[in-house]
């Protein structure tokens, strides 16, 4: 089970690309630091054409020489100033090129300011930019790469087989006007969902909240059925408070579009433009109605008091028994769990958790979830130097390579018996500052910065050989599961790399007819017409032409 855990894991974790030859080396920038690792020779990633018994064996490819621009602040070990720090960093290198058949270049520019405008939109806005650089998708790098300076990748990636495994909904909020400038940098994509009581549940003997009526059921039980048994009603089902994300996690479940969605005929559609839509917020509108979720009743307040502080909800109705679900990010629903583990409160224990997690609720639509954009800037390639497909497709391969698991330890953990070592479970074991000291290795500082190359998405077929075993308890197990298992179900906001003129001026206010009809329908305040009225003045403030606009560029795509 261990083993199947970590491959989920280094899904959600991880991806690479190779090396890549390149004519001319991108000079060096002024700001930062750079250093230049001597050329390697040919290594494992680029292997030369198989010769006929009868014809010599051809020689190898050279090494691609790569420049590399990232956010760090290791200056002082690139400048050499320590020398123990200095030989393993170097080790780092030489094995990196070896491995990718590279011959790398790094400039380490200060982390708080590498992407200020000053900083790298500067670099950019001169073409004096490196041949793999981390970028924001800003404006000034969107226009320099709608002008030519980045490479499109969107055409590329699935011929590799980590970069294949981006899923659709992060390649559309990496993606601008349907092309893909950059490599996103993974981060957890399918984050969100729920927690509930586990020991209410098992108390009113009912069953998980797989179903809607499930889910219902269990949040009226929670409510008026005296889940902690204590003969007083103080409780409520679902705890909530101003902060509005909620319901989008819950439309999801309902089969709303994540914002943008595809029509039956094909075309990009609103979410407020669908059934679903008005259905899912008629189900949050009965459940409040109905008091399981929080309105004021039982000595609970209401979702809109000012006493609740927006996305608190879990310090104060969670952890303190007023509400027995929540709505938000994993992440936040098992602080829940590990709150009530700690020494201090000691209600459960890491083998046996009361507060559980699930990614979605099936309403009878199927399995949905909606995601996060799943990344954290991008890993762009120029132009300025990497000028042929054939140089570009060695660059995809260096980047593609770094995410094969053997590479992956070798920059996150280093080497066995320097850096870390195998435990009696079959775990990597870092090594602390003073047995790197008796190593020889003096300092962590030796990969500092490395990962921030790292797109982290991996094929399972090259996961890690082994990985340290970060998550112990079941609740810190269970999240890492759903992380890896509701990518599948997370539903891609097919309108993110699109800009409509209009939403850009009138953007704000668009939003508000949506956002004020909705909570003011969903608390009792109006009825299903008046909200109806509200998603046409919606249409005729300026929504149809943002639709009309979206539509004019997705078909520009097609």
């Amino acid at each position: 089970m261990r083993k199947l855990l970590a491959v989920l894991l280094a899904v959600v974790m991880i991806v690479s690309l190779a090396g890549c030859k390149k004519e001319t080396t991108d000079p060096n920038a002024g700001q930062g630091t750079t250093t230049t690792a001597p050329t390697q020779s040919a290594g494992s990633t680029t292997t030369a054409p198989t010769a006929k018994p009868d014809e010599p064996t051809p020689e190898p490819e050279p090494p691609m020489a790569l420049t590399i621009s990232l956010p760090s602040d290791n200056e002082h070990v690139a400048n050499g100033e320590n020398d123990a720090e200095m030989q393993y960093y170097q080790k780092l290198i030489d094995e990196l090129q070896e491995k990718t058949n590279t011959t790398l270049t790094f400039e380490w520019l200060a982390a708080a300011t590498y992407y200020d405008e000053e900083h790298l939109g500067l670099k950019i806005s001169t073409k004096d930019v490196a041949d793999i650089c981390v970028v924001g998708k800003d404006a000034t790098f969107l226009a320099a790469a709608e002008e030519g300076l980045f490479w499109d990748l969107a055409p590329y990636i699935d011929d590799y087989p980590n970069l294949a495994t981006i899923p659709e909904a992060t390649r559309q909020n990496a993606s601008y006007n349907g092309k893909m400038y950059g490599i996103p940098r993974s981060r957890t994509l399918a984050r969100n969902g729920l927690g509930y009581r586990l020991d209410w549940l098992n108390n009113l003997n009912l069953e998980e909240p797989t179903t809607w009526q499930a889910f219902h059921d269990m949040l009226y039980a929670f409510t008026y059925n005296d889940p902690d048994g204590n003969g007083v009603d103080d409780t409520v089902g679902l705890g909530l408070d101003q902060w509005q994300g909620v319901w989008n996690i819950m439309m999801v479940w309902f089969g709303v579009p994540n914002e943008w969605g595809i029509d039956a005929s094909g075309n990009l559609i609103y979410k407020v433009e669908t059934d679903e839509y008005i259905t899912a917020l008629k189900a949050f509108r009965d459940l409040y109605s109905e008091g399981v979720i929080n309105n004021g009743a039982n000595g609970v307040p209401d979702l809109m008091d000012e006493t609740l502080t927006p996305g608190k909800a879990r310090d104060q109705l969670l952890r303190t028994g007023k509400a027995g679900c929540g709505v938000q990010v994993l992440d936040d629903q098992r602080k829940v769990e590990t709150y009530f583990e700690s020494a201090d409160v000691g209600l459960s224990t890491e083998d046996d958790p009361i507060y559980t997690l699930q990614g979605y609720v099936d309403t009878g639509k199927g399995a949905f979830c909606l995601p996060t954009t799943g990344m954290n800037n991008l890993l762009a390639i120029s132009t300025k130097n990497i000028k042929t497909e054939d140089q570009l497709r060695k660059a995809l391969q260096f980047l593609n390579d770094l995410n094969n698991g053997e590479i992956l330890n070798l920059i996150e953990y280093g080497w066995e018996g320097l850096t870390y070592e195998i435990d009696e479970d079959g775990y990597v074991s870092l090594y602390d500052a003073d047995k790197l000291v008796e190593t020889g290795v003096q300092s962590s500082q030796w990969n500092y910065g490395f990962n921030q190359m790292i797109p982290y998405f991996t094929a399972p077929e090259n996961a890690r050989p082994v990985d340290r075993n970060l998550y112990t308890s079941e609740i810190t197990k269970l999240e890492q599961k759903l992380y890896a298992e509701d990518i599948q179900y997370c539903v891609p906001n097919y309108g993110a790399s699109f800009t409509s003129d209009t939403y850009v001026t009138d953007g704000k206010t668009l939003d508000t007819i949506i956002a004020d009809a909705q909570q003011a329908f969903i608390l009792g305040q109006i009825d299903e017409s008046a909200l109806r009225e509200a998603i046409a003045t919606w249409k005729t403030s300026g929504g149809d032409k943002v639709t009309a606009e979206m539509n004019e560029l997705y078909k520009k795509t097609k």
